[in-house]
């Protein structure tokens, strides 16, 4: 069964939002980590974060945020 190209943008629209979001939750979840374990994150952590949009990386950056014994420890490239 064919879809409508109406049907397509609406789809691939709705997978955008479900990735966006997810990106939106992971980044939230490691700034909330680093938070917790070292108070205060510069701003200039805190936007590279937020800037980025690979889960792999942010999947990555959890892990640091967890194990990291200073903030110096977080690799943001």
């Amino acid at each position: 069964m064919s879809q409508t190209m109406a049907e397509q943008l609406f789809e691939q629209g709705v997978e955008r939002g479900i990735e966006q979001g997810k990106t939106q939750v992971k980044q939230a979840d490691v700034l909330k980590i680093l938070r917790l374990r070292f108070h205060a994150v510069p701003e200039s952590i805190t936007n590279e974060i937020s800037l980025m949009r690979n889960l792999s990386r942010l999947d990555a950056l959890l892990e640091q945020a967890v194990t990291a014994k200073s903030l110096n420890d977080i690799d943001l490239q």
